[in-house]
């Protein structure tokens, strides 16, 4: 499931009442892109399996019932031998959920085409596939689905994983920085960021602290040190900084991002050292400054 769900946009008031639904096979992967609906147009076993783990939107065309769209998800979907397709789904209640204004306002987001051939795209009875994150689209707007409709890629494994970032930090520090290897995470991609709670069951090992030094030294692009009075007592960090000094040793230094949080000393820190005042700008400028940062560096 790489980041889609599937339309269906319907013109009979009674359609989603739990009834199958019947369709043209020609409106299946209208408004799809073509990689996309190369994949799906067999409609074969593999097809309508994968399809069948994507998230639901079935929604009214907008001169029909002007009722709100639903969610939901498929359960069967079977060609007819007049050129038809029965489609048999399961509507899941969530509150709140989109409004019938919602997918108009949202349309861009939702990947919906309004200007589509002269008309729009909610003015027209068919099936399409997005690739669209759709629960990213509508947690941003306070809206959760269920767990199962979260895209989560394959877990990489972070002995020979490459990043684009890591983040040392203390315990003290992390309310603080977890909404920054969050946003990093939406930002730079899934496996972009190295932030321990991302890998938990993968950090449960003998010897993690070789595996952290090299994920730190070698493994990982840019560098961002969250400085603080707790972060020189801390262990973990004293392993950690270990490799940021021979990255620092090195003169590697446009690999190292300092964010003070306040003016504890920590060893190997200069008063020269430049920083970002982490009591000054937020996890957003932050992960703004970071991504200045690593679009400088070497590939």
């Amino acid at each position: 499931m790489l980041g889609m769900y599937n339309l269906f946009i319907a013109y009979n008031e009674n359609a989603w009442n739990g009834d199958p639904l019947i369709i043209e096979v020609g409106r299946f992967c209208e408004y799809t892109d073509r990689d996309i609906a190369d994949r799906f147009h067999a409609l074969d076993d593999v097809a309508v399996a994968e399809l069948s783990r994507l998230p639901c939107i079935f929604g009214y065309e907008r001169g029909g019932s002007g009722t709100d769209p639903k969610f939901g998800r498929l359960r069967a979907v079977r060609r007819l031998g007049n050129g038809e397709i029965k489609i048999e789904y399961e509507i899941i209640d969530l509150q709140p959920f989109l409004s019938e204004d919602d997918l108009t306002a949202l349309s861009a987001e939702l990947g919906i085409n309004l200007h589509a051939r002269g008309f729009s795209e909610l003015d027209r009875t068919h099936w399409a596939v997005k690739h669209i994150d759709l629960f990213r689209v509508l947690l941003s707007h306070g809206i959760i689905l269920p767990p199962w409709a979260c895209y989560t890629p394959p877990p990489v494994n972070i002995i020979t994983h490459r990043f684009d970032v890591a983040l040392s930090f203390p315990g003290e520090l992390r309310d603080e920085v977890a909404p920054l290897a969050k946003e990093l995470r939406s930002q730079l991609g899934h496996d972009a960021c190295f932030y321990d709670f991302f890998y938990t069951s993968q950090l449960a090992r003998p010897s993690l602290d070789d595996l952290l030094q090299d994920i730190y030294r070698n493994r990982s692009r840019l560098i961002v040190v969250y400085l603080s009075s707790d972060y020189q007592s801390k262990d973990w960090c004293g392993v950690e900084f270990r490799a940021i000094k021979e990255i620092i040793m090195a003169r590697e230094y446009d690999r190292i991002m300092y964010v003070r949080m306040d003016d504890g000393r920590v060893d190997g820190v200069l008063k020269t050292d430049g920083y970002i005042d982490g009591r000054r700008f937020s996890y957003l400028d932050i992960a703004h400054f970071v991504r200045q940062r690593i679009d400088l560096l070497p590939g």
